[in-house]
């Protein structure tokens, strides 16, 4: 029986119908004609099987063991790692053992740079396994075969297939190819390439596409690694950069930030075998001492044939060999991946086109974006010229194969829906409106649901004085209070405490000191903490949201010192958004005949992420849940915590401990008990679909069963996601905005869906700049079986009820929820050593599975907005 990954997914229950029509291009590409030879798949095994991917390319493409594939030589596909196809025979026929030497041929030189005492042969063994099933793809792709291992086993011989000619002329990672023409220089060492992104994928309307992008990716710049080392760690010049690294002692931020070079390529110049043709190329491993102070022995040949050592420094040596006199001898020498091979940082070139796999800085993002935000019109212009590189219709190993590719961009019948009727408060103009273009004007409109009426607050702050003046900060306030009543807030307290934070206290005893301030000014708890801050960076933005939200259970707003000091009404009233939000407000509904929960049975909306640090990062990955707490579904509680490491599926105990806290509290603001779970999740691939029903579906109903042995709701699960390449390129006029972009509500269900499975892809907001990004939302589980058009309202009518803004937003709100709660908790770890935000009892390395969970939320905020 074959194995299936995602065999009983919901079929799609219908096509959607509500909206107008319109025709929108893609950027996908029909295949036209599909190979029908009768392919064979070989599995190879090089060496013992874990060698580095670098040596099992240098041994496949080697000549000795190139020339024994015969005729086959040029029609052989391979992976890079463990298996290879041909549509040609191999002269050796279903098995072939070979023995292949990589130093044979090279010099005394080359042979003594090599492994002394270690051959440089391997073992490969060639062993056919079977054919590539293509039939199966194209039944599958017609929607009469459903998935399965042959499917994957077949396009994945495809994704191989159209990535073998331009892997020849780019550099490739994973899916996209690069080249350095166009790059755009960076902060700190790095520069960004615009690339293509080419992938295959089978799509409705019974055909295979090729999807073409734009990639961008960052790159290691070049020069020497003295010159990277200097912009890395922001040193003025080498001479800076020496003085520290001898000040720090191996022990500070420049030698953390020289650690990125680890596994960085190099070569030299200095040598007169350093031929371009010849060049050897090295690995940094590590640092080791400067050049004066590393000292090794050296043989030196005598006139009368003995042998006579001495021990030199490094700098001597280069002086003595090549005679050169290094400029900065203080800098540590870069360590290679042989014992006792070292190199000075001025000598060493850094190899072109290695990727950067660290976190980019805010300020390098920022120049990210910059470099690769692009109107509608050029990025489809970059992609046909993408197509017209990649060459398809020249490409000789697709011709050999019998593929064809049609290079007009396919355009599909897509449909755009119309924007709900929102409400605002009682006293505002224009209460009951449809918004246009998916944004609107706050001014006039009153909150539609007001929080509490706000008395006990406070503002401290952690701006210096001379930036921001009492003053200042009281005429913020008055501003703040007019605008906050102009939408029909409440405000008791007009004149609210007003501290500067004392630079010699911990954050935390600061903060303690507000709160006992604010609280004895009204007699009571205070509800709320206003933090004004000079810079947005992440302390002490960071403990102080920690300090607030657990230790003393209030919501807090940070501020920034210059927008309290131009106290613009815009930006005040985006501020009384989050802050009527965190009193329990809402800002807008949507109107009955427009919400699809209403007058219906009672559902909650759930929204989860899990997140994982930066590549590197010795930290635990992270899951967060968002549960509606009242039958609009437009105000959400949030539970966080971490959730092991690297692991996808949100774990059994966070998925019973999440569900329980979020079921109770929806039962506790509506009095209701849902009977409709609409589980909306973030961050998952493809492949783990079946996991997430499997794990979390089976957890969810789990938790139900803790809260009431008979409690059984119909759940739905929709894996929502960012993370694609389809962009949407409006053909008419009447059916984009003024930059070209799709609508806010346009719905693409046919062509570049799945052939036979329920999504859709859907673009909700109003870009304002690049190319909008559709979210694709996919139901993988529907026992709700809510009408195909009703559940599409549902989706994008709710992402113009998003609490902090007044436009509609691309992704459904609970998801979004989700995400600035996950960022938020991430703050929960903070250790602080003033406080006792710790998150772990002890400092040792622990399984992965075993990581410190988050402290909880302090009881009192636990269903409140905390997170906006």
């Amino acid at each position: 029986m074959a194995t299936h990954t995602e065999g009983d997914l919901p079929k799609r229950p219908a096509f959607g119908t509500k909206g107008r029509q319109a025709l929108i291009a893609v950027n996908s590409y029909a295949v036209s004609k599909f190979p029908t030879l009768a392919i064979n798949q070989y599995d190879v095994t090089i060496g013992s099987g874990s060698e580095k991917r670098a040596l099992i390319k240098k041994i496949w493409f080697s000549d000795k063991l190139q020339s024994q594939f015969g005729a086959a030589k040029n029609t052989v596909l391979f992976d890079g790692n463990k298996l290879a196809w041909s549509v040609a025979a191999f002269p050796f026929g279903d098995r072939h053992v070979a023995t292949i030497d990589l130093d044979e041929g090279d010099g005394v030189q080359e042979r003594r740079g090599g492994r002394p005492g270690r051959d440089n042969t391997h073992r490969v063994v060639i062993q056919k396994s079977g054919r590539v099933p293509l039939q199966v793809v194209e039944a599958f792709v017609k929607g009469d075969y459903r998935m399965d291992n042959d499917v994957l086993v077949g396009i994945n011989f495809l994704d191989h297939l159209m990535r073998e000619t331009p892997s020849k002329h780019f550099i490739t990672i994973k899916r996209s190819f690069f080249q350095s023409s166009g790059k755009s220089s960076m902060e700190r060492g790095v520069e960004a390439w615009k690339g293509i992104f080419q992938s295959v994928r089978a799509t409705q309307g019974g055909r295979l596409t090729i999807n073409v992008d734009v990639a961008t990716t960052v790159f290691w710049s070049q020069g020497t690694v003295l010159d990277i080392a200097c912009r890395m760690t922001q040193s003025n010049s080498p001479e800076e950069l020496q003085s520290r690294i001898v000040k720090e002692r191996g022990k500070g931020p420049t030698s953390r930030d020289l650690r990125r070079l680890k596994r960085v390529s190099f070569f030299c110049t200095h040598r007169k075998r350093d031929t371009e043709v010849r060049k050897k190329v090295y690995t940094i491993e590590g640092f080791d001492q400067s050049a004066v102070d590393y000292t090794f022995d050296m043989k030196r040949h005598n006139a009368d044939g003995g042998v006579t050592t001495e021990t030199i420094t490094a700098y001597d040596y280069f002086m003595r060999q090549y005679n050169l006199r290094l400029k900065y001898p203080q800098l540590p020498l870069v360590k290679t991946r042989k014992k006792g091979e070292v190199f000075p940082m001025e000598l060493c070139h850094i190899q072109e086109g290695q990727r950067y796999p660290f976190k980019l800085d805010d300020r390098q993002t920022a120049e990210m974006i910059k470099f690769t935000v692009q109107r509608p019109t050029i990025r489809m212009e970059q992609i046909k010229s993408n197509v017209a590189q990649l060459g398809w219709n020249k490409d000789p190993v697709l011709a050999r194969y019998g593929m064809e590719i049609d290079t007009n961009m396919i355009k599909s019948k897509a449909r755009i829906l119309n924007a709900p009727k929102i409400c605002y408060g009682d006293g505002s103009t224009d209460r009951v409106f449809t918004p246009r273009d998916g944004k609107w004007d706050l001014r006039g409109k009153k909150f539609a649901k007001i929080g509490a009426p706000l008395k006990g607050w406070g503002f401290m702050v952690f701006a210096p004085q001379r930036i921001c003046d009492e003053s200042t900060v009281k005429n913020f306030i008055r501003q703040l209070i007019s605008v906050y009543i102009g939408h029909g807030g409440q405000v008791q307290n007009k004149e609210p405490i007003i501290m500067y934070a004392d630079q010699k206290k911990s954050i935390g005893t600061n903060i303690f000191e507000l709160y006992k301030k604010a609280g004895n000014q009204v007699q009571a708890k205070p509800q709320m903490l206003f933090f004004v801050l000079s810079a947005k960076s992440s302390q002490p933005y960071n403990e102080i949201k920690a300090f607030c939200e657990l230790n003393i259970g209030v919501v807090s707003q940070c501020l920034q010192s210059r927008h309290v000091g131009q106290a613009k009404p815009q930006y005040c009233s985006n501020v009384c958004m989050k802050v009527n939000a965190k009193l329990g407000g809402t800002t807008c509904f949507l109107d009955k005949s427009d919400h699809p929960l209403f007058g219906k049975e009672a559902s909650i909306i759930v929204g989860a992420d899990v997140s994982h640090p930066a590549p590197g990062l010795d930290k635990p990955s992270f899951a967060s849940m968002v549960g509606s707490t009242d039958m609009q579904g437009s105000r959400f509680a949030a539970i966080c915590n971490t959730n092991g490491s690297r692991t996808e599926c949100i774990t059994t105990s966070n998925m019973v401990k999440f569900m329980c806290t979020l079921l109770r509290a929806f039962r506790q603001e509506t009095t209701k008990i849902p009977m409709r779970i609409f589980y909306f999740r973030d961050g998952v691939s493809e492949g783990q679909y079946q996991q997430i029903i499997d794990d979390e579906l089976r957890d969810m109903r789990e938790a139900c069963r803790v809260l009431q042995a008979d409690y059984n709701p119909k759940i739905t699960v929709t894996i929502c996601s960012k993370r694609h390449h389809t962009r949407f390129f409006p053909v008419e006029r009447n059916a984009q905005d003024r930059n070209g972009n799709c609508l806010p509500g346009t719905i693409v269900e046919r062509d570049v869906t799945h052939p036979t499975e329920y999504d859709f892809y859907l673009a909700a907001h109003n870009a304002i700049q690049g190319t909008a990004r559709p979210v694709h939302y996919h139901v993988i589980h529907d026992e709700n079986k809510m009408p195909v058009d009703m559940f599409q309202a549902l989706v994008y009518n709710s992402c113009y009820t998003y609490i902090r803004a007044s436009n509609s937003v691309s992704l459904i709100p609970a998801v979004y929820y989700a995400h600035l709660a996950s960022n938020r908790a991430r703050a929960h770890e903070v250790a602080d050593e003033g406080n006792t935000i710790m998150t772990s009892t002890s400092g040792e390395k622990r399984d992965p599975a075993d990581v410190a969970e988050l402290r909880p939320l302090h009881d009192t905020i636990k269903h409140t907005m905390w997170y906006v």
